[in-house]
């Protein structure tokens, strides 16, 4: 299925964003390129967008200030109908547990409070093309990997995503999130070295079921995709994880 108005794809600049920022481009959207601090990556990615012969914008802010939430979801807004929201924005800091105080306000107020922050700015608009919400979580909240502060804002981030599908449900919006397990991006690799370095038994310590440990960036957004256009799935988790997270 296809897009009709446009996307904003917060986290654009990063490997992830910048495909599923793609992604959506190509199932007919014009995307706004939602950036904090690497204004070059977002425009790079909103190249890649305007390549495919959709119209792409850059517009920055911090997620984490409600102001600047608000100013995305307006920035997005001028490009046309806002339709999809994509919450793709995150950092991680891994990190034992007994520093774990001195970084999770920071892991949450980006992971966790930044999605609220922006799906409470887009609710508005949404309403109006009864469009939809995806997070990108990861299967780090259910299986506890990479750390406590980052397995907490993903953890978080599930709740958010099914009581927002119960609350907005009635005016037509759908809100669901993607969970992937480890992905071929620099920040895996950021996280595969710190846990190796304190022995966590993280991700790297458990198997998919495949014969390979990695998605790609475009297998998630492909994810992503699908459930930005599915008209009758809501409150969906999808794990993106090669079987990883089964029971």
């Amino acid at each position: 299925m296809q897009i009709e108005g446009t996307a904003l794809v917060t986290g654009g600049s990063g490997t992830v964003g910048r495909a599923i920022a793609t992604e959506l481009a190509r199932a007919g959207a014009d995307v706004a390129v939602g950036y904090h601090t690497d204004e070059a990556g977002a425009e790079r990615t909103a190249d890649v967008v305007e390549s495919s012969g959709r119209t792409a914008t850059v517009v920055g802010g911090d997620v984490a200030d409600i102001d600047d939430a608000r100013a995305l979801v307006d920035g997005a807004a001028e490009l046309g109908p806002l339709s999809t929201v994509v919450n793709a924005a995150g950092i991680v800091a891994p990190g034992p547990a007994e520093s774990a105080p001195s970084r999770v306000g920071d892991v949450l107020s980006t992971n966790l409070e930044g999605a609220i922050n922006v799906a409470a700015a887009a609710v508005d608009p949404l309403r109006e093309t009864e469009g939809a919400i995806i997070n990108v979580g990861s299967v780090a909240a259910e299986l506890g990997t990479v750390d406590v502060t980052y397995a907490a804002s993903k953890g978080g981030l599930v709740g958010a995503t099914r009581a927002l599908a119960r609350e907005l449900g009635p005016d037509g919006i759908r809100v669901s999130a993607v969970a992937p397990g480890p992905v071929d991006t620099p920040m895996n690799d950021e996280i595969t070295e710190s846990l190796e370095e304190r022995r966590f038994r993280g991700h790297h310590t458990v198997d998919t079921l495949l014969d390979r440990y990695e998605a790609t960036p475009a297998e998630v957004a492909t994810a992503v995709r699908f459930l930005a256009t599915h008209e009758f799935v809501t409150g969906e988790v999808l794990r993106v994880d090669g079987g990883m997270s089964i029971d």
